[in-house]
């Protein structure tokens, strides 16, 4: 070849070579560019969801009657300790709160759970925005303020007894304040997907960062983290194909481009066959969470069409006992059915997923009846399935929530959830829409929990008994030990707070607390039994027979004397764990009980199976004799347990007439208000005077 046909091509080759590293390098400053974007805006959306939160909880207390005439009467001080003050030590939405007067003086403030001075932690701009916020029309003002050398979201609102205040007056403020912790910036952190973001007091070099800004504009910190550099990565892995390229010239830099070529190819096919298998959950084929949250996301991002959007969680109800009785290949398949079934249950689905385990979800496109599309789901999932040479038929419970303008994705989540909770709640089959009472009601319930668990801590928890006597001779034979709970505000029923102590754990330290003090109860006063409820909680616990038999070892007591009433329940959800602990604590000596009998389903072989000691008819049995049906309704019952051979206690035993027609009808025991309430242990030293004159 000539010479000039060899420079030109040498010129030809340099040249592409050049505008390849131009191009390259101009691709990864793009990427780089872009993803930057993404995580600022993903920074932005953070702060902004952290601010909305607090205020938020902000709106839910300065919006509130009782603290608003708590806050005039002589102990307010004691109103806002107990309600907002001690709160603030270990709650997840506040870690400090304030009172100020219409003209900025602080009433009162608290910070983590201790009194402090909020003016002096933050200086003259909390007077004024204290001051802005004192007429009740304005909404919540947030901004950032510096406090302990650390940084807090500040929000200020007018207290005021309703929201339909008339502008013009002032009154008294509510500031409650979020400090950024490194644990919150964590948290955010994954909830955005901003790797290694952290709190910083000056701009960090080489690193991306959004500026916290005062109420003065004055930066006081920044949210920092390190930039992926997605497209200098990538080049950088090309750059040695790249430069032997340019090394072999001619034809091997075409060589080398097309083996470049080649290599992104094969990168492009295993990055999309990667992002498939991250965001594709393998057992249903639908999105995976992961998969779902980005689809929301690129949804969601356009808030004029998205509008509208609906997401439903859907929770199978059923789908343990096809994995219990015909083994995980089964329910497997099963899912695989149940997800082919959503996919086509109504034709304006924008997509499915598997949320996890047995939970899937399902959007519905902006327009769409969101009712229609739960209703659409239940009625798919009615219909049998049958899977592996087996026919089983599981429901469903389903909660959804509609996308508003100001909502981001991780929120319709939440809502969607607390509505997919609420119908779990109300039984199986329902399908709930989220409201605003539904947080109100998380709020309010919460608050209880965390009473109780205040209370047991305190050990200020009560316990009551009641006489169950003889009906030969009208003596106290036994009593039963209940729990009773009255916090400041009045008493709270046990209808409430024994299934919130299930839900929150607390059943265990509450039934060890009633455990102690009916066996205290009982040594003090020989010579009658005494009988304990006993959650399903509890009952199936692994080691609750060996905590029972620590405390009766531990108070010396005999085992004989006690006797653990269950209810029938327990007995079909969970009968092994049930026959396990009842046959431990048996061979100690200890008794059990059958409660509520009459109310369920218990049957004859279950009387057999678990052969109880004591029968305790529910009350409702007792209440019917005053009719013929009722009378001969309770005679059967108590002629099954004289065949069975198992004594009988009737609860809810009200007047001499019906203490009368159950002696003679052979009931051995009885309980009720007519030989007394449940008292406390004082009041049940004078009892025996009482009950020979009701015998």
């Amino acid at each position: 070849m000539a010479p000039a046909a060899i420079a030109g091509t040498l010129v030809v080759a340099l040249f592409l070579a050049f505008l390849v590293v131009m191009v390259l390098e101009a691709m990864g400053d793009k990427a780089n560019e872009i993803d930057d974007t993404r995580a600022m805006s993903a920074a932005q959306t953070a702060l902004t969801s952290v601010r909305r939160r607090l205020s938020g909880t902000l709106e839910d207390n300065a919006v509130w009657r009782e603290a608003f005439i708590a806050l005039q009467s002589q102990n307010r001080k004691e109103w806002m300790w107990t309600n907002w003050g001690s709160i603030s030590a270990d709650y997840q939405l506040y870690d400090g709160v304030a009172v100020t007067d219409p003209e900025g003086r602080l009433i009162a403030s608290y910070f983590k759970g201790t009194e402090f001075d909020a003016v002096a932690a933050f200086g003259d701009t909390f007077v004024r925005q204290a001051r802005a916020a004192a007429e009740p029309d304005k909404p919540p003002i947030t901004n950032v303020f510096k406090i302990h050398e650390s940084v807090a979201i500040v929000g200020s609102r007018a207290l005021q007894p309703d929201r339909n205040m008339p502008p013009g007056g002032r009154y008294n403020v509510v500031t409650m304040f979020k400090l950024l912790t490194p644990a919150m910036v964590d948290s955010v952190a994954s909830d955005y997907f901003l790797p290694d973001l952290h709190l910083a007091v000056t701009r960090p070099p080489g690193e991306l960062s959004l500026p916290l800004t005062s109420i003065d504009g004055d930066t006081l910190a920044y949210l920092a983290w390190p930039g992926r550099n997605l497209g200098t990565r990538l080049y950088d892995e090309v750059r040695p194909a790249l430069t032997g390229a340019l090394v072999a010239l001619g034809i091997l830099l075409a060589t080398a481009v097309f083996a470049g070529y080649a290599e992104l190819q094969s990168l492009r096919r295993l990055a999309l066959a990667a992002d498939r298998e991250a965001t594709r959950d393998p057992l249903s084929g639908l999105l995976n969470r992961k998969g779902m949250i980005r689809a929301l996301q690129a949804h969601l991002g356009n808030a004029r069409e998205s509008a509208g959007l609906t997401l439903h969680l859907i929770d199978l109800d059923g789908f343990k006992a096809v994995n219990d009785t015909w083994g995980h290949l089964v329910g497997d398949e099963l899912i695989g059915a149940v997800a082919a079934r959503l996919v086509t249950c109504h034709p304006r689905l924008e997509f499915a997923a598997r949320f996890g385990g047995d939970e899937f979800a399902l959007a519905s496109r902006p327009g769409t009846d969101p009712a229609e599309v739960a209703e659409a789901v239940l009625l798919a999932l009615k219909q049998p399935f049958h899977v592996a040479g087996h026919t089983t038929e599981v429901g469903a419970s389903v909660g959804y929530a509609t996308h508003a303008p100001e909502m981001d994705t991780f929120e319709l989540i939440r809502r969607a959830d607390m509505a997919l909770y609420g119908a779990k709640e109300a039984g199986r089959g329902q399908c709930i829409a989220f409201t605003p009472e539904m947080d109100r009601d998380r709020e309010v319930v919460a608050e209880l929990e965390e009473q109780l668990r205040e209370t047991l801590d305190r050990g200020e928890l009560s316990v009551a008994f009641q006489p169950v006597v003889s009906s030969e001779n009208g003596a106290v034979a036994g009593v039963e030990a209940l729990a009773r709970w009255s916090p400041p505000q009045g008493p709270v029923s046990p209808d409430v707070f024994i299934p919130l102590a299930e839900k929150s754990g607390l059943i265990f330290q509450l039934g060890q607390i009633v455990l102690e003090r009916s066996i205290s109860f009982a040594k003090a006063r020989p010579g009658i039994d005494i009988a304990v409820n006993v959650s399903p909680t509890q009952l199936c616990s692994p080691d609750f027979a060996d905590s029972v038999a620590a405390t009766l070892a531990a108070e010396a007591f005999d085992p004989r004397r006690l006797i653990l009433e269950v209810t029938e329940g327990v007995l079909f959800d969970s009968p092994l764990q049930a026959r396990r602990a009842i046959d431990a604590l048996r061979a100690m000596g200890i008794r059990f009980a059958l409660d509520d009998f009459g109310t369920g389903y218990a049957s004859i072989g279950t009387l057999n199976h678990f052969t109880f000691d004591r029968l305790k008819l529910d009350r409702s049995l007792v209440q019917g004799l005053d009719s013929e049906r009722g009378r001969a309704l309770l005679n059967a019952t108590v002629s099954l347990a004289e065949a069975l051979g198992i004594p009988v206690i009737v609860e809810g035993v009200e007047t001499p007439e019906q203490a009368g027609h159950l002696r003679q009808l052979g009931c051995q025991f009885m309980q009720g208000y007519y030989f007394g309430k449940p008292m406390s242990a004082e009041d049940f030293d004078s009892l025996p005077g009482r009950m020979a004159r009701a015998g």
